[in-house]
């Protein structure tokens, strides 16, 4: 079987929840802001489902609404169910190598200024900290919406990641000091 991308991940695991119709995926990407945390973005979701389908990784039911227009519900089937738990199992096991746009900076910082530098990586620290301010939020909506402990991790991770980012700005800092 071939592998599936992330976006396709993304979408199978939606239909693992239950079988959906296009607009239900697109509320639910929506409502739980997969655009931020996932490769799936509104225009692609008709696209990977048809592609799905191809693969036979979906089926699809096609009803009449009730003002008689075509809608297509969409099941994930056994053997995107598969291909669904091979991809989560590589995602879990291989981390993947993450180009920080920074380093480019970093590596070329000595064209500037050292007080530009500071003052740039102060801006820096500063994003962060709005950023796990945002992330702490979402903790706690996934923690007050009854979401599986699985599902809170999608906050602490990036949590404890930034955090560690700011320690690290700290202590590079603290290096130019003087």
């Amino acid at each position: 079987m071939a592998a599936i991308s992330n976006a396709e991940a993304a979408l199978l695991g939606l239909l693992a929840e239950k079988p959906m119709y296009p607009y239900q995926i697109a509320r639910e990407v929506k409502r739980r802001d997969m655009r931020c945390w996932t490769e799936l973005s509104m225009s692609s979701i008709y696209k990977l489902l048809a592609k799905s389908r191809r693969r036979g990784l979906v089926t699809r039911e096609d009803t009449l609404s009730p003002q008689h227009r075509l809608r297509a519900l969409y099941t994930l089937s056994r053997k995107g169910r598969s291909a669904l738990r091979a991809k989560i199992e590589a995602l879990l096991s291989e981390p993947a190598h993450v180009r920080w746009p920074i380093d480019i900076g970093l590596y070329n910082c000595g064209l500037l200024p050292r007080k530009t530098v500071r003052a740039a990586l102060a801006r820096y620290r500063a994003t962060l900290e709005e950023r796990v301010k945002g992330y702490q939020a979402l903790h706690g909506f996934l923690r007050d919406a009854g979401c599986p402990r699985h599902r809170h991790e999608c906050a602490v991770r990036p949590i404890r990641i930034l955090e560690a980012e700011m320690r690290w700005v700290d202590a590079y800092m603290k290096t130019m000091e003087g």
